[in-house]
């Protein structure tokens, strides 16, 4: 009897345990091993307990709100995130960031459900957290903290300087270049010791404390610029052999410059100045190449300058380009200091200094900037030099500086000095501002053909020089400028045709539709301020590739985008064909448009990625509506002088 009581016992467990097993055994459900404390109940009394927590306030809050979010209670986290809206202590702020954790601040941000209130008040938290982090105080404290051999306070200091970054950078540099004056915002010089321990922090924050110091080191003033030059070496010898040769034969050195350039490893026993001007002109040489072929997108960069005494730094938020083109100009200034140049060099000098310019502010060539101009490179703004000058530009392609290079020379003219020189070249042949009415950027060839009709004007000679019929067809050109930018559409389809010019003219193109590639051709001599063209693959008097060869065959021609669409009507060995053809090296490289191969446009976005890429090799903003106004109102006017009895 007691045998058949446990069979019986034994058999009802096991079915229980079966039947507990079913779900996850019989594919209904993953067999999940339950907590206990992850039981609704126990979650609510856990929620509960944390709400009652963040009720106490302060950092209470915060970490009740790390907790929350840890375990996905948002509506708590967004209620809760909501009250520190309200605070408005910047250390309470601080503190609780601190509490909650980067990390977790950038989860919580991505929430979809999160209120406005929340939002905000984790700009707060970030904005007070960034602010103590970067605080002058703080830092210098942290500063004078590594003075000392402790070991645990210097470890503390050195996490303070980390997290400052930047403002970090700021106030090592200065505590490194500090003069030994005793008083005043100068204070006591560092000694060695502490000097080598900012040095490693500076090296940790990666290369901004030796592009800091290269600015002092070259800009900064006398009393500073040993200093920064010395530290510079240490920290980062390869940045600071250009400056070090500089400053070995500068004209404006210090003797203590003098000293420490001279016995550095970088600079060679020797070594005189043209050997020092021959180096450094390669180097410029370089970082123009370097500017002209960075993408012009909003790729960041932080751009150090020296501050408004020349004793510190601050840093700027700019883009790669930028600090592309910076750097060429910083080369610049490096063989500057060297006196005399050869006339090549200078030239190359002027060409870096003008494209940083016209770079930063594309309308740069006023009065007061051309005096600028004027007092550094007062020998080189005669006429030859001048046009010497454009010729070299154009050959390197630098647009920027050619920009600024007509700017002067239109200066030149407005301000009562107006020269015959800059009409005729040598032989009697074209000059090369003439010549440059004819180049294939538009706001070249627009400030060229105007600088051009005011000289004309001036000196009363009129239009009977070499080349004159070019600069009036230039000018021709400007006085029908629409408002609009200009493609230009070759397809034969009309109903592929209206599509497409549709598409165009939603992106604020003006589009001129041809059916032939030499009905393209005609339209690209007449000009415009021409954009692109686009084209379909079948093209009955000419093959792809042989568009593009008499596109850029024409002076406009040589920068325009073509972008060619394939269709369905397009077969698979065309498509290939025309990729491999006009991808050629002959017509691809860095900073010059490309030919591109796209799929029938479906809709304004289709272009999204040729627009990009075209935009990132541009050099300067695309002529605006105001600039095809200006030059109208120019052209019009220059055409009607000339037409003019006299």
């Amino acid at each position: 009897m007691r045998f058949h009581f446990l069979t019986i016992s034994v058999f009802l467990a096991s079915v229980t345990l079966l039947a507990a097993g079913t779900r996850g055994q019989f594919g209904q459900g993953d067999a999940v091993t339950v907590d206990p404390a992850d039981s609704p109940s126990d979650r609510d009394e856990l929620v509960r307990q944390l709400e009652s927590t963040a009720g106490r306030g302060g950092t209470y809050r915060a970490q009740a709100i790390r907790s929350l979010a840890r375990i996905g209670a948002w509506p708590q986290v967004d209620r809760w995130l909501g009250r520190i809206n309200g605070v408005g202590d910047p250390s309470e702020l601080a503190r609780s960031a601190a509490v909650i954790g980067n990390e977790l601040l950038l989860r919580i941000s991505l929430r979809s459900e999160l209120s406005d209130d929340s939002r905000s008040a984790i700009k707060k938290m970030t904005a007070a957290a960034k602010a103590e982090q970067q605080s002058t105080e703080r830092l210098r404290a942290a500063i004078a903290g590594l003075a000392g051999q402790d070991v645990d306070a210097n470890l503390a200091a050195n996490r303070t300087l980390m997290a400052g970054g930047d403002a970090a950078i700021q106030e090592m540099v200065a505590a490194i270049v500090r003069e030994d004056s005793g008083e005043g915002r100068s204070g006591k010089a560092i000694s060695d010791r502490h000097r080598a321990k900012l040095l490693g922090v500076l090296e940790a924050l990666g290369d901004g404390g030796g592009q800091a110091l290269n600015q002092l080191a070259l800009y900064g003033d006398a009393g500073v610029r040993s200093a920064a030059l010395d530290a510079l070496r240490i920290l980062d010898p390869p940045s600071a052999t250009d400056t070090l040769i500089s400053a070995a034969l500068a004209d404006d050195a210090t003797a203590a410059e003098t000293q420490i350039a001279r016995a550095s490893a970088s600079f060679p026993a020797g070594f005189e100045k043209l050997d020092a001007i021959a180096v450094l002109a390669d180097r410029l040489s370089t970082l123009r190449a370097v500017a002209m072929r960075t993408p012009n997108d909003l790729t960041p960069a932080t751009m150090w300058s020296v501050d408004a005494d020349r004793t510190g730094v601050q840093a700027n938020r700019s883009t790669e380009v930028f600090l592309r083109y910076r750097n060429a100009y910083d080369a610049a200034q490096r063989l500057r200091r060297l006196g005399d140049l050869p006339p090549r060099v200078a030239r190359s000098v002027l060409s870096a200094d003008l494209a940083y310019r016209v770079m930063v502010d594309v309308d740069w060539g006023d009065p007061e900037q051309i005096q600028v101009i004027g007092r550094s490179y007062a020998g080189q703004l005669t006429a030859p030099a001048l046009l010497a000058t454009l010729a070299q530009q154009r050959e390197f392609g630098d647009t920027p500086a050619a920009v600024g290079t007509l700017r002067l020379m239109s200066d030149s003219v407005n301000a009562d000095s107006p020269s015959a020189e800059l009409l005729v070249g040598r032989g009697g042949g074209f000059s090369e501002l003439v010549d440059a009415a004819r180049d294939p950027e538009p706001l070249v060839r627009y400030e060229a053909a105007s600088c051009v009709s005011q000289l004309v004007s001036a000196l009363g000679s009129g239009f009977s020089f070499p080349g004159s019929s070019y600069v009036r067809k230039t000018l021709a050109e400007m006085a029908s400028l629409d408002s609009r930018p200009l493609v230009i559409l070759l397809e034969t389809r009309p109903v592929v045709a209206l599509r497409q010019e549709s598409n165009l003219n939603q992106l604020g193109y003006a589009v001129q539709k041809v059916t032939s590639a030499i009905d393209a051709e005609r339209e690209i001599q007449r000009g415009g301020d021409l954009r692109m063209v686009v084209s379909k693959i079948r093209i009955a008097d000419a093959v792809p590739a042989e568009l593009v060869d008499r596109v850029r065959r024409q002076p406009k021609g040589g920068r325009i985008p073509i972008v060619f669409y394939s269709d369905a009507e397009t077969n698979e060995k065309s498509v290939r064909r025309t990729e491999y053809e006009t991808t050629s090296n002959r017509w691809v490289s860095d900073n010059a448009p490309a030919v591109y191969l796209v799929a029938l446009p479906g809709s304004p976005a289709a272009f999204s990625e040729v627009l990009a890429e075209i935009e990132s090799k541009r050099r300067l903003p695309p002529l605006s509506i105001s600039d095809r106004a200006r030059f109208r109102d120019i052209g019009a006017e220059a055409l009607q002088g000339d037409s003019a009895p006299r």
